[in-house]
């Protein structure tokens, strides 16, 4: 079976410069990849001050559709006017769903978004969004508390496994747990031998969005840029083409 996956941060909706509101934009970009499976991260899920503005604010409903007509948001950061968090889309069933706070200090406030989705009577796949510390002392937890979460899950029969999102590794040291000792291959690595340059998205020199899988085979890898693209968001859209073994 074929997945096509996309990654990408929103930055809540406005361009790197937080000036420019480009929500409807983005919605059209991810349509336009034909994504299976999508993975949000900063994505509002109420904010009174949008609200004022008349903007869209309930923006996992805005996305959600005729294309996606299955999604999970998890809340992170709750503020007074509102929150924000991770948001999975997905064209198959969404069986099941946890949020996992990944908090490690009071200023971030961090989760991973599981769910649990059925491709077929037969098949289904654990989807993971993500988005980790700044720091890196932070992540470095992260990375183990990520290990435990997916360890305690039912692997028993191979099911594939996709960890997306933006992990803000900029130092690159989480390979040593999702491909060492998870077992997991970055997409995009794979495909073209290095990861992704994703942000900042006018000049992109840091690879800080990833797709992590587990048994699925990489068959096209991409960051995907356009005319225009990088005024979005402050990060590049990653994406890929999957087989399930």
């Amino acid at each position: 079976m074929k997945l096509k996956v996309l990654s990408y941060n929103i930055h809540k909706g406005y361009d790197w410069k937080m000036q420019n509101y480009f929500l409807q934009d983005m919605k059209t970009l991810i349509q336009s990849s034909s994504a299976d499976i999508v993975f949000l991260q900063e994505v509002v899920g109420e904010n009174l001050n949008y609200r004022r503005k008349g903007l869209v604010d309930s923006q996992f409903e805005f996305f959600a559709d005729s294309i996606w007509q299955h999604y999970s948001y998890a809340r992170n950061a709750l503020y007074d006017h509102g929150h924000h968090g991770n948001l999975i889309l997905s064209k198959y069933p969404i069986e099941s769903w946890e949020n996992i706070n990944l908090s490690t200090n009071t200023l971030e406030r961090r989760g991973l978004l599981v769910c649990k989705i059925r491709l077929s009577e037969q098949q289904y796949v654990y989807a993971a969004c993500v988005h980790l510390n700044l720091l890196h002392s932070g992540r470095m937890r992260q990375y183990q508390m990520i290990k435990e979460k997916m360890l305690s899950l039912n692997l028993s029969d191979q099911p594939p496994v996709i960890i997306a999102g933006d992990f803000n590794d900029w130092n690159k040291k989480a390979h040593h747990v999702f491909e060492q000792e998870l077992g997991m291959s970055e997409t995009h690595k794979v495909h073209h031998g290095m990861l992704a340059k994703t942000f900042p998205a006018h000049y992109p020199m840091l690879s800080l969005d990833r797709i992590y899988v587990k048994n699925l085979q990489v068959t096209n890898a991409e960051v995907i840029k356009s005319q225009g693209m990088q005024h979005l968001s402050d990060h590049l859209p990653l994406f890929c083409d999957l087989e399930t073994l």
